[in-house]
């Protein structure tokens, strides 16, 4: 069976740039995926002793014009002090004065608790995978608002978002079917039927679904954006 296509790390061919930290704890790299997106990439800790070099990572692309969507991808960081919460929320303040936005990624259950305690989840626009932080890529480039092509264009948008979200879904479904232990379970079919093969192939079929929705997923994104470029021709 072919590996399910990866929801939290989709390919690029854009070269990505690796960022020191004078704190060992935190690596940072950065990468365009699409014109006007710029991904940060923090692998780590993040606390006082090293926000200024997260903050250096985020600064050029947040003071960068062109960039219309900055998505800091905290998936791999495994702590955020409210000194790090604190660089989120000033990048967003500095991209939000211009009309561009701040997405941010995170899925460990220490940094997501930062997040609601301090009721700064909703606020930082937190995705749980890269691939829907992603989704759209082109924000800046939707056609006039009250045409046509502005609802087609928001209309395929959603597809695309809401395709992505529910291929993260059954992905996550089909690894909380793994996990079950199929020592404790019975299968009241009898006959020929084990809880372990039939667990075994729940996931396979949960995961080939996965791949199928996130395959429909990014083809249909770069069709969004062509499809954001186009206007009406003047009369």
């Amino acid at each position: 069976m072919a590996e399910p296509l990866s929801l939290s790390r989709p390919r690029s061919r854009a070269r990505r740039h690796w960022l020191t930290s004078p704190d060992t704890r935190l690596a940072l790299r950065s990468y365009p995926p699409a014109p006007g997106v710029v991904v940060v990439c923090a692998d780590g800790e993040i606390d006082l002793a090293n926000r200024d070099a997260l903050a250096a990572a985020l600064s050029p692309a947040a003071a960068d014009p062109a960039t219309r969507l900055l998505v800091c991808d905290l998936s791999t960081t495994t702590f955020l002090a409210c000194s790090g919460l604190s660089v989120l929320l000033d990048v967003k303040a500095e991209l939000a004065e211009r009309g561009a936005r701040l997405r941010v990624v995170a899925a460990d259950p220490t940094v997501l608790r930062v997040m609601y305690v301090t009721g700064q989840r909703d606020e930082l626009d937190v995705h749980p995978e890269l691939a829907v932080a992603l989704a759209g890529l082109a924000p800046s480039t939707a056609p006039a608002p009250g045409s046509g092509l502005a609802e087609l264009c928001a209309a395929l948008d959603r597809a695309v978002e809401q395709t992505t979200e529910l291929a993260a879904t059954w992905g996550r479904l089909a690894e909380r079917v793994s996990d079950l232990d199929a020592t404790s379970l019975v299968d009241g079919r009898g006959g020929h039927w084990r809880p372990r093969e039939t667990l075994a192939d729940m996931a396979e079929d949960l995961r080939a679904l996965q791949n199928h929705l996130a395959t429909g997923a990014l083809l249909a994104a770069p069709t969004v954006e062509d499809l954001g470029h186009l206007r009406d021709a003047p009369e």
